[in-house]
């Protein structure tokens, strides 16, 4: 018998790589080490010696550009639950960043997109593990619906921004490069 789906709890997602206690490979506890060569402080596991060297989180996402309106949607989950962002997400293994923003622009607000360009590569102060790639993206003739990860949908021009209400520093971020790519000349 299958267990019934979950859905994500973003918050205990953010203890990874910090908190993880057992070797993902044979089951043992964790422990810190110093790791040569370069005498990090790294988990190493106390039953087969597997090194726990962690790497970025890398999410990927797109601001759908139509008229000179971006659009945003409002968040259906947690964490920033009900503030704007655009579409967006976690790239999968084995996926790259360009296809994880298509995939999620599809799976949050409906929408078939064709990437225009990387807009920018984004940091997350308050999450040094995560790194954030957007693209400018166009519709491709679909129209942005809701669901439960956005429970509203809205094409914002440069002035309207609701930027009280922004998820992210990131969002933040972007939605200004994309602003000031408005005004620049040429």
């Amino acid at each position: 018998m299958s267990k019934a789906p979950v859905h994500p709890n973003h918050r205990v997602q953010r203890d990874y790589p910090a908190k993880v206690r057992f070797c993902p490979l044979c089951g043992a506890a964790m422990e810190s080490r110093i790791v040569l060569p370069e005498r990090s402080n790294r988990k190493v596991c106390s039953g087969c010696g597997f090194v726990h060297f962690p790497g970025p989180k890398l999410v990927a996402g797109c601001l759908v550009i139509e008229r000179g309106k971006v659009l945003l949607l409002r968040r259906g989950n947690e964490p920033a639950l009900g503030k704007w962002t655009f579409p967006g997400g976690y790239v999968d293994f084995g996926e790259n960043a360009a296809d994880a923003a298509i995939r999620e622009t599809r799976e949050e607000v409906g929408m078939r997109v064709e990437l225009d360009r990387v807009l920018g590569v984004f940091g997350d102060a308050a999450n040094s593990a995560l790194t954030l790639v957007v693209y400018l993206a166009k519709a491709g003739g679909d129209q942005p619906s809701t669901s439960e990860e956005a429970t509203e949908v809205c094409y914002f021009g440069p002035d309207d921004i609701p930027w009280h209400e922004l998820a992210f520093p990131t969002t933040t971020e972007a939605v200004t490069e994309w602003v000031a790519s408005t005004r620049r000349p040429g």
